[in-house]
């Protein structure tokens, strides 16, 4: 007779944090895909045109939310659901940014800023942009790596969002107390060209392959 401690397949090593990372923002008009984020060369970085929106906030990192809906069959006879469809699977991210530079600008305050120029006159510069009257619907391509552990033990994990847009933004204080944070909250929608609103991406050691219940290719060494 087995032991409740034959029975589990428990692995500490398998549980992971988002100890260092980014979010990488580029323009709807970039249209490399990424499939991958090792290679023989290392860590693959974004495709040319995504900009990282730089420092977040520590405690919040990024927030990932998955909004489903889901409609009931109900029958005579039966206490519970006989048929549930799901009509609505919704993928969220928030993110606080804590740098004042022209992406997180663009984000929070919904505007393109590609042809805005710094007047400089004597030691500074002017910008200046409008809030317009009926803000444009701006998509984006989003790309979050992050990292736990080191060396060769470390593990990279991420998300690829190919269209997604800023559907709400939180409250600004300026004030002595805190930074200027500029809070948005993203929403992944289905692409056409790639068949999907959401891609998870791992890096992992080739030696953990298996405790996390994935079979390896013959490839490499061990």
């Amino acid at each position: 007779m087995a032991t409740l401690n034959e029975l589990q397949e428990h692995a500490q090593s398998l549980i992971r944090e988002g100890l260092q990372g980014s979010l990488f923002v580029a323009p709807y008009s970039v249209g490399d895909e990424i499939t991958a984020l090792w290679d023989e060369d290392g860590l693959i970085p974004p495709p040319d045109g995504y900009v990282d929106v730089g420092l977040i906030t520590k405690d919040q990192g990024l927030s990932w939310s998955r909004d489903v809906t889901t409609e009931d069959v109900e029958s005579l006879g039966y206490a519970e659901p006989t048929r549930r469809d799901t009509v609505s699977d919704v993928t969220g991210l928030q993110v606080t940014m804590q740098e004042t530079k022209a992406k997180t600008l663009e984000l929070y305050e919904g505007v393109n800023l590609e042809d805005v120029v710094a007047a400089q006159v004597g030691d500074y510069a002017n910008i200046a942009f409008d809030k317009p009257m009926l803000p444009a619907s701006i998509y984006y391509r989003g790309f979050a790596l992050f990292k736990d552990g080191a060396g060769v033990d470390a593990f990279y994990f991420a998300k690829w969002l190919p269209r997604m847009q800023v559907t709400d933004r939180s409250e600004q204080n300026w004030n002595q107390g805190s930074e200027v944070q500029y809070g948005v909250t993203f929403t992944a929608y289905n692409d056409e060209e790639f068949g999907t609103s959401a891609r998870t991406l791992m890096a992992v050691p080739a030696s953990r392959v298996e405790a996390m219940g994935f079979e390896r290719s013959s490839g490499g060494d061990d």
